[in-house]
């Protein structure tokens, strides 16, 4: 039985975020993302953030439409529309990788090392090495203290239990938690469905939400963080690489010696990483600065390309302005989703996210001098605009 627990919640958690993160890479054309951002960890975050923009899409007109039965309904549509994401995914990817080995034998038929990765920048001394060691041990030693030294927040009195009244009632948003009795839709905490997502996945996988939020979510999301950090770090060093390995120890070592407030991040992070408050600062907005990172990085490139493309004929010059502008549509595509995915772990998310949306998309508009940057950045705030919207209605 354990066993089966263990290989749902590798299914749910880990399979169908990659296989939606590759449904995103794979189906539009191959320019779709810089080739830095064409890796299994990018696909991953980019998984995750269309799986919380999915149970936002879903999730909130069964839960406005539904006032019995809200919950299974949502289940059972929001496991199809991820079941079957997923698997278009991993089908777009099959096919290509077959035709790219059809269309280059030569280097279907080379071997390839699987521990190349550790002779490369900048693990390729063993400075890189233990630095890399000494990260993973502090992110291991975060682990077992998130899971067997689980800490209990009066917070957990509200969001826990409402993951654990969906499950028992078979509704959303619906019971009061604290004296268990029917009431009106809860408008202040409704949109935001960050304990739902945790009493979904402990449904699929047969775990208590009780469980599911201490025991199980911690061991996920704690990495998906320095995931994001890791992104950050890649961008940051991406001249100085040898940076990234200490880059890493530092921000595990940050986040541990971070509790000198119970208002701080890190906080948050550790001890109450189950709550959509914790996703919302530890991920939502440190992702922001991650894609935002990216664009700046794009438009420095697509600078130094220009003297180069001044000396290139007329259509290899329209080719290359064709791939940068899939390069960009693709990140501001992946920002559009997390403005709508910011929802999911809190209401006021949205709003700190499309605020620094439009912030930092005036500065790149002001580096870049194009006016167009500005236009995408208010584009890609829509969904979280309309977001907005429906929470001050109800």
């Amino acid at each position: 039985m354990i066993i089966l627990k263990i290989s749902g919640l590798l299914f749910w958690l880990l399979v169908i975020p990659v296989g939606l993160g590759l449904l995103f890479r794979k189906a539009p054309r191959r320019e779709h993302l810089p080739e830095r951002l064409r890796t299994t960890g990018v696909t991953l975050l980019i998984g995750y953030l269309l799986l919380f923009a999915l149970m936002e899409i879903v999730g909130i007109p069964v839960m406005l439409l539904s006032v019995y039965h809200g919950y299974s309904r949502m289940v059972i549509l929001y496991a199809v529309l991820q079941i079957l994401g997923a698997g278009a995914g991993y089908g777009f990817w099959i096919y290509r990788e077959k035709k790219t080995r059809k269309s280059n034998l030569s280097g279907a038929l080379k071997e390839t090392n699987r521990f190349s990765w550790l002779r490369r920048v900048p693990y390729d001394t063993w400075e890189g090495r233990i630095l890399l060691i000494m990260f993973l041990l502090l992110v291991g030693f975060q682990l077992y203290m998130a899971f067997t030294r689980a800490s209990f927040d009066g917070d957990d009195a509200y969001y826990v239990v409402q993951a654990l009244t969906a499950q028992q009632t078979d509704t959303l948003y619906r019971i009061d938690p604290n004296r268990g009795v029917s009431m009106p839709l809860d408008a202040r905490h409704a949109l935001a469905l960050f304990p739902i997502w945790e009493a979904f996945v402990g449904t699929m996988c047969g775990i208590h939400a009780t469980v599911m939020a201490h025991s199980v979510v911690p061991l996920f999301l704690i990495p998906l963080t320095y995931l994001i950090y890791y992104e950050i770090g890649c961008e940051l060093f991406c001249s100085k690489k040898r940076l990234l390995p200490m880059f890493m120890v530092l921000m595990a070592l940050w986040q541990m010696f971070g509790n000198v407030s119970i208002y701080t991040t890190e906080t948050f992070f550790l001890t109450r990483t189950w709550q959509g408050k914790s996703f919302a600062g530890n991920f939502i907005i440190p992702a922001a600065f991650w894609i935002f990172l990216c664009l700046f990085r794009e438009e420095e490139r697509e600078n130094r390309q220009r003297i180069g493309l001044a000396a290139k004929t007329p259509s290899e010059t329209k080719k290359q302005k064709k791939i940068r502008g899939w390069n960009n549509a693709g990140l501001w595509m992946i920002l559009t989703l997390l403005n709508l995915a910011a929802g999911a772990s809190s209401s006021l998310a949205v709003l700190l996210s499309c605020a620094l949306t439009m912030g930092l998309g005036v500065l790149l508009a002001i580096r870049s001098r194009r006016f167009r940057n500005l236009l995408y950045a208010g584009l890609s705030c829509a969904l979280g605009g309309a977001y907005v919207l429906l929470y001050m209605m109800l």
